[in-house]
Parts: structure tokens; C-alpha cells; sequence
């Protein structure tokens, strides 16, 4: 995992299950989505003094970067 994750396995894996809800949502590759994913937690971490919800804001500030990238339709929804 990132050196950028938090050191624990649990950690890790609210991180890859918000990896690959973004990519089955937007259709986008999950080496992708994790690459931004990546910069995006690394970046909100570095400010951040509350922790809590760093997986949940770096996803959905990743899920609206890829509505931009896909034109702005809605990823997921019909």
C-alpha cells in the first residue's frame, strides 16, 4: 500500500474499497482511480487535523474530478 495510507491494514482497506467503488461507478481503470486517489488523501492529509473523514472527502473530490474528465454526465447513473 501508498506510504501515504495510514499504517493499518484497516485503514488500507477503506482505501481500496473506495478505489474500487470509484472505478465500478465511473467505468474508469482502478490503476487510474487509484492514482488519484492517491494525490488526492496525500493531499488532504497533509492539512488535515482531523482525520476521520480524509477516505470519504479525497473520494468524493476524486469522483467529481471524474465527472469533469467524462464531460460532466453523472458516472453510475443512466
Amino acid at each position: 500500500m501508498n506510504a501515504h495510507f495510514e499504517n493499518s491494514k484497516g485503514a488500507a482497506a477503506r482505501h481500496e474499497q473506495a478505489i474500487g467503488a470509484l472505478a465500478q461507478r465511473t467505468g474508469v481503470s482502478l490503476a487510474e482511480v487509484r492514482v488519484l486517489f492517491t494525490e488526492e488523501f496525500a493531499r488532504l492529509a497533509r492539512g488535515a487535523t482531523v482525520r476521520s473523514y480524509l477516505v470519504t472527502r479525497a473520494a468524493s473530490n476524486v469522483l467529481a474530478a471524474l465527472r469533469g474528465k467524462l464531460g460532466g454526465r453523472r458516472p453510475g447513473i443512466p
